[in-house]
């Protein structure tokens, strides 16, 4: 089944490579390079009353393309296969328009600097917990980013995300992000606010959980509200905060969610993380787009980086007992290169 999944998207790619070289007389040098990550996860556990298997896990296995179409247009296609499991990830094009982008496909609701982090640029290989439990990850949509001096304003129109359920009218939301940078001395200051609104129309059904920052072992999760029905619609709400200076960062965000129903109680779950990390060999990390970069050694020796992180969430509120759950994280990364972790 894998390999199907695998030849059929190598198919499509070709179709469009061949379609872009067709066209090339009438568009200005189309320019596109295959990008993928691999992402590997083992984990040995030594649990208390919730069974935890010791397991290896492909968490991340992505293969796509991502360039340039003519002078105004560019695009990226990728696809997840981690584990039997093919998931569209980015499929979107991209515009300039008035100062800033236009999008316009299957990519991130702009919401939270965890979240809006590229997984091959996190100090950890999974976001904290506050992040997993509330945050939109992808959804088809559109979407404009404008960035002047120091600060980003992100906005997105968005409905349901590719592979879900398509019975009845589908959710529609709006989002919107406002980043505020600055340089600081020898570092950068991040503020961050963010906002989404979303009418859940036919689906009614929301549910909020999370696994202990693991996805090793069947993928337990710890903490779980449950199916809510009769929900109207949804307002979830962040706050980021965070700063870089050399080797040295830390990041704090707060995330929440209140859940409207037309009938029965109306719970407000939330959490929270703060983690830091210092690359011992010296390297930074840089910023750009609202997010902050990954670490490139600066010799053929490679980087160190030591990282810790703090994260709880409480989905205890309004009748609803699904639990609260706390996560402390120690890690140790080894960059090999740019591209190697």
């Amino acid at each position: 089944m894998i390999s199907r999944k695998v030849t059929m998207l190598g198919l499509a790619l070709l179709v469009v490579g061949a379609a872009m070289t067709a066209a090339a007389p009438v568009l200005a040098s189309p320019e596109f390079k295959v990008r993928g990550r691999m992402h590997l996860d083992t984990a040995l556990w030594d649990e208390d009353s919730v069974p935890l298997n010791d397991s290896s896990f492909f968490r991340r296995v992505r293969i796509g393309l991502t360039g340039k179409i003519d002078d105004h247009w560019s695009g990226t296609i990728e696809y997840d296969f981690a584990e039997n499991v093919t998931a569209a990830n980015e499929v979107v094009l991209r515009r300039s328009l008035g100062g800033g982008t236009l999008k316009i496909g299957h990519f991130k609701v702009p919401k939270g600097l965890n979240e809006l982090t590229s997984s091959n640029n996190m100090t950890f290989i999974e976001r904290a917990s506050n992040n997993n439990s509330f945050s939109d990850s992808r959804r088809i949509g559109l979407g404009y980013d404008w960035a002047s001096g120091d600060v980003l304003v992100q906005t997105m129109l968005f409905t349901r995300a590719i592979g879900s359920s398509q019975g009845g009218e589908a959710p529609m939301g709006v989002a919107g992000r406002l980043v505020w940078a600055p340089k600081v001395g020898d570092g950068r200051l991040h503020l961050g606010a963010s906002v989404a609104f979303e009418d859940r129309n036919d689906e009614t059904t929301v549910r909020y959980r999370d696994r202990p920052e693991a996805r090793p072992g069947g993928g337990v999760r710890l903490i779980d509200t449950g199916s809510i029905g009769d929900v109207d619609d949804t307002f979830k709400f962040g706050l980021e905060l965070a700063y870089q200076a050399g080797p040295f960062s830390v990041e704090a965000e707060y995330l929440g969610v209140d859940v409207n129903r037309s009938a029965g109680a109306e719970p407000t779950f939330s959490g929270y993380h703060v983690q830091a990390s210092y690359v011992l060999t010296g390297e930074s990390r840089g910023y750009r787009g609202g997010a902050f970069r990954g670490i490139t050694p600066a010799t053929p020796r490679g980087a160190w980086e030591v990282g810790a992180r703090f994260s709880s969430v409480d989905l205890i509120d309004a009748g609803f007992t699904g639990g609260e759950q706390e996560n402390f994280t120690l890690g140790l990364n080894y960059y090999a290169g740019a591209n190697v972790r």
